[in-house]
């Protein structure tokens, strides 16, 4: 199969060379590139937390005994990394949308609003995940 003339409608490869508005002659940045950035960044802090929460979920299920709030904190834990799974879906079903199309632009906008929405709810989660905190109880 020729991959030059694939119909896959999912792969939009950007321009090759920089586009220069002609009115200014400054180069114009290519959006799907910081979009793709933005979404690399935001996937790789979203890693850094899942690992944090999967360590604090160990330490939480080995603590079963000593940990005064077991419960609440198995609960929350497992949220977050719920909703963290949610994120991570959302980034890479946001970076195959061309922001360049006026069509795909829309959809791009609304994973974009529901990933930060979930952001913000991780953030939340994990507040309280600190303030039941992993300490075990004092005898």
């Amino acid at each position: 199969m020729d991959v030059e003339n694939s119909n896959n409608s999912s792969f939009k490869p950007g321009p090759s060379k920089p586009v220069v508005d002609p009115t200014t002659g400054e180069v114009i940045p290519n959006v799907n590139t910081y979009q793709q950035k933005k979404n690399l960044a935001q996937g790789m802090m979203d890693l850094a937390l899942v690992s944090a929460n999967a360590n604090q979920l160990r330490y939480v299920l080995e603590s079963f005994t000593r940990h005064p709030y077991y419960y609440f904190s198995l609960i929350f834990i497992s949220v977050s990394l719920i909703i963290q799974i949610a994120v991570g879906i959302g980034l890479i079903m946001n970076s195959r949308y061309d922001v360049n199309d006026r069509r795909e632009i829309c959809k791009a906008n609304k994973i974009n609003d529901l990933v930060t929405i979930g952001i913000f709810l991780i953030t939340l989660v994990n507040v309280l995940i600190s303030a039941f905190g992993v300490a075990p109880k004092v005898d």
